[in-house]
């Protein structure tokens, strides 16, 4: 926490979006999640890496230099602001994604379902199945179905 607290504003914004992200990001995605400009998110990725919070990874990716400081981060959120959080890192992965968006379905799904969007989680898990199948990946679709079927009772009118 001693080391998040030594942030800017910015860098922590970031560093929470980037926890929210999960294990590791993109700057594309963290950038189009923040809805902030390139100068920002780069000043503010570049204050990470100063800080040794996160570390650059192959091509424009990134990852937290350690579990903990991501946990933190998550941990430091409001219920409020980690399901906003969610929801624009479900619509940054449908943007950056769009023309292929099967690979990234169960991610999206289950950051809609972390953001409190039950309809567009139930949607992109229902996706993810179809896509499980095709790969012949029996168990994962019907995790996937069993995660769309259970939402789908919370929410009746979410059927599809």
């Amino acid at each position: 926490m001693a080391r998040l607290d030594q942030l800017s504003p910015l860098a922590r914004g970031l560093a929470e979006l980037a926890a929210t992200i999960g294990r590791d990001f993109t700057f594309e995605v963290l950038a189009q999640a923040s809805g902030a400009g390139e100068d920002m998110v780069v000043r503010g990725l570049d204050e990470l890496w100063q800080h040794r919070i996160v570390q650059e990874r192959a091509g424009d990716a990134y990852d937290f230099s350690h579990d903990k400081l991501r946990e933190v981060a998550c941990a430091e959120l409001s219920e409020a602001r980690r399901r906003m959080l969610h929801r624009h890192v479900a619509s940054a992965l449908e943007t950056v994604h769009a023309d292929r968006l099967d690979a990234v379905a169960a991610r999206v799904a289950a950051h809609y379902e972390r953001g409190g969007e039950p309809q567009e989680a139930e949607a992109y898990y229902r996706r993810a199945a179809r896509v499980a199948e095709a790969m012949q990946s029996q168990e994962d679709a019907a995790r996937y179905r069993q995660r769309a079927s259970a939402l789908a009772e919370e929410d009746p009118s979410a059927a599809s």
